[in-house]
């Protein structure tokens, strides 16, 4: 096997040479404080999508509470990571 800059294909990996450890999932979908505030979020799109569908004055009342929802899960889904409900560190995950 030649000795080349870029690798030629899966032929040349030496899979002795990974670090599985340090590779391991970081910990992605494992929070509870940010799927509530992913979940406000899309809550507050659709809300806000409605909204935009309706033609009267109820129609724009209900794309700002739309609005709000949104900014709420903005803010609500750090403060819940930061008070205890986010990633938690496993022995098999990357620690930063």
């Amino acid at each position: 096997m030649s000795k080349t800059k870029y690798r030629n294909g899966p032929s040349d990996l030496d899979k002795s040479s990974i670090d599985y450890e340090a590779i391991q999932d970081p910990g992605h979908m494992h929070s509870v404080g940010a799927w509530i505030g992913v979940i406000l979020v899309f809550v507050g799109v659709a809300v806000a999508s409605i909204g935009t569908l309706i033609v009267n004055n109820s129609g724009w009342t209900l794309f700002f509470v739309g609005c709000g929802i949104v900014v709420l899960g903005a803010i609500v889904g750090p403060i819940l990571v930061k008070a205890g409900l986010g990633p938690k560190i496993h022995r098999n995950t990357l620690q930063r």
